[in-house]
């Protein structure tokens, strides 16, 4: 039975080993898939793409270059064994592109998704998620970042997945009013829920320190 965590903010370290550890034990076929929904405290990190030397980010395993990630986003990580189903890396793409699509359709927002050098979900011109996955054994790990309330100044620090900071919107910039962010992390657990096609899972709001 997969495993859901709905969290509230919380330290990109942490969760990192976190789903480290999920992603092990899910290529021993202890657990089941697991899914994590959070926001993070401010930070920089890159992936596998970046090659330069900026001060203060946290490198990790994931594709891509540089991102932010901070309050007011809404992240999804993704701890998916691909040999059920004789899943691909794009097909979990695909997926996790439809299940924000659906989500921004709540807020009458039309968004597209997009591969290649521009994977994430767009709107018009501009980029309102970011995804990048890793595969570790036959498993992922890492997800995608939607900008919801985000601070998008946060992004003029960095070239954010390789393109200009005026790139990056956000729900709040094109709608102009804020999400609670409860009740996003809701909304995306339930269209996860349906799109992932998941009948059963157990749900956690809070991390087991076995884990960590």
């Amino acid at each position: 039975m997969p495993d859901i965590y709905v969290l509230g903010v919380e330290d990109y370290k942490k969760i990192l080993d976190f789903q480290r550890r999920l992603n092990n034990l899910r290529n021993q076929n202890k657990i089941d898939d697991s899914f994590i929904i959070l926001e993070h405290n401010d930070v920089y990190t890159s992936g596998v793409h970046y090659k330069g030397a900026m001060d203060n980010i946290i490198k990790t395993e994931r594709g891509g270059y540089l991102t932010y990630h901070g309050p007011g986003q809404l992240v999804a990580y993704f701890i998916i064994n691909m040999k059920e189903g004789n899943k691909n890396v794009l097909d979990v793409i695909r997926l996790i592109q439809k299940t924000v699509t659906d989500f921004l359709e709540i807020y009458n927002i039309d968004a597209h998704p997009e591969l290649n050098e521009k994977t994430g979900v767009w709107v018009n011109n501009k980029k309102i998620c970011s995804i990048g996955l890793a595969i570790k054994g036959f498993s992922t790990l890492h997800g995608m970042a939607l900008n919801i309330n985000t601070d998008l100044k946060k992004f003029y620090l960095i070239n954010p997945c390789n393109f200009d900071p005026e790139i990056m919107t956000s729900i709040e910039e094109i709608k102009g009013f804020k999400i609670p962010m409860d009740d996003a992390r809701k909304k995306y657990m339930e269209i996860l829920i349906r799109d992932f096609k998941i009948e059963n899972y157990n749900l956690y709001t809070k991390i087991n320190d076995f884990y960590i």
